[in-house]
C-alpha cells in the first residue's frame, strides 16, 4: 500500500510541475500585452471646448502640518465634459443611462478598434465623415467585434498642443472641427442589429472635441448613438499609435450620480499574438481572473507533498 501511495503522491508532483510551468506559461504570455493611455492628463492644458467652464485648481494645503507630517490638499472645479470624457448617453437622451448605469461589460476590457479617416479629413475642417468612410475600413479589416468600442482617428488630435487650431474657434466664436455624419452614427448605433452581433457598438470615441462637427448646434450624431444607449468618448489621445484591431480597451470615468458625463482615464492594451490567437480560437482574455484560481486549485489538490 505504502509503494501504491508513494507512487501516486510522486504523479501528483509530476503533474503539479507541469500545471505549474503550464501556468507561469501562461501567466508571461499574459503580462507581454502593452500597455498605452489614451486620455490627456486632466489640468488647466487638457483639450476642452472654449465655450464650458475651465478648469480650475486650488491647492488648499501643501506643506508640513503641526504633526511634522506632509500633507497635500487641493480643490478642483470642472465641466462633466472637459479633458478626455465619457459622455453618458442621457447627455443627449431623456431617457437614455446616466453615467452611473452604464454597465461595467461595457467599459472594462472591451474590445476594441481604430478606424482612420484622417487621409480623407486632410485639413478640411468641419468635414462629415460619411457611412462610406466606414464601410471602406470593414472591408479592408473585417466586422467590427461585438460589444466594442470603435475609436474614430480624424488626425485632429495631432494639433492638441495648439489649443485654437484644435478647437478651431474663429472670430465668429465658433468652433470647426471634424465630426461623425447623423449617416455615420447611424451606421454604427445601427451594427450589431444589422450583422446580427448582438449588443453590437457600446461607445464611439474621437480625437476631437465632440463626436459632432465643431459648428453643430442640434448634435445628430450624439442623439442617434444615445438612443440605443452608445455612450461617447471625447478628446481621445494617442489613437495615431494604435493598430486598427487587436487591442482592448479599459474606459473608467469618474463614477458621478446622474452625471451627463465625466472625466475618464482610458487605457488600451494591446494584445501579444498568442492571446490574439487565443481569442480567435474562442478563448475570452477576460477569462483570466478564472483561470488563475482554477490553476491554483489544481495545484493544491493534485500535490499533497507540497
Amino acid at each position: 500500500m505504502s509503494c501504491v501511495w508513494a507512487g501516486r503522491m510522486t504523479s501528483c508532483r509530476w503533474f503539479a510541475a507541469v500545471v505549474t510551468l503550464s501556468l507561469v506559461a501562461w501567466l508571461d504570455t499574459c503580462t507581454a500585452s502593452r500597455l498605452m493611455e489614451l486620455s490627456y492628463t486632466f489640468n488647466v492644458d487638457s483639450p476642452s471646448s472654449p465655450k464650458l467652464r475651465p478648469f480650475e485648481h486650488v491647492v488648499m494645503k501643501k506643506g508640513m502640518n503641526k504633526f511634522g507630517h506632509w500633507v497635500e490638499l487641493n480643490d478642483f472645479c470642472a465641466s462633466e465634459h472637459s479633458g478626455t470624457h465619457v459622455d453618458a448617453p442621457i447627455h443627449t437622451n431623456k431617457d437614455g443611462w446616466p453615467l452611473e448605469r452604464i454597465p461595467l461589460n461595457r467599459l472594462f476590457r472591451v474590445p476594441g478598434v481604430v478606424i482612420d479617416v484622417s487621409d480623407v479629413i486632410g485639413s478640411t475642417s468641419n468635414y462629415e465623415i460619411k457611412v462610406k468612410d466606414l464601410e471602406r475600413w470593414d472591408t479592408e479589416h473585417g466586422p467590427i467585434p461585438e460589444g466594442a468600442v470603435v475609436l474614430i482617428r480624424t488626425g485632429w488630435g495631432l494639433k492638441v498642443t495648439t489649443p485654437r487650431r484644435y478647437s478651431g474657434i474663429d472670430k465668429h466664436n465658433k468652433l470647426n472641427f471634424p465630426g461623425l455624419s447623423e449617416e455615420a452614427a447611424g451606421w454604427l448605433e445601427s451594427y450589431g442589429r444589422v450583422n446580427k452581433k448582438g449588443r453590437g457598438i457600446v461607445g464611439v470615441g474621437i480625437d476631437t472635441m465632440s463626436l459632432d462637427i465643431g459648428q453643430s448646434v442640434r448634435f445628430p450624431a450624439h442623439r442617434r448613438l444615445s438612443q440605443s444607449n452608445v455612450y461617447g468618448i471625447e478628446n481621445v489621445a494617442n489613437t495615431h499609435l494604435l493598430p486598427p484591431t487587436g487591442f482592448l480597451l479599459t474606459i473608467l470615468p469618474v463614477r458621478i450620480g446622474g452625471g451627463s458625463g465625466a472625466p475618464a482615464r482610458i487605457v488600451a492594451e494591446i494584445l501579444t499574438k498568442e492571446e490574439l490567437n487565443s481569442a480567435s480560437a474562442g478563448l475570452s482574455t477576460s477569462a483570466s481572473p478564472i483561470l488563475l484560481p482554477t490553476f491554483l486549485m489544481l495545484l493544491l489538490l493534485f500535490s499533497p507533498g507540497l
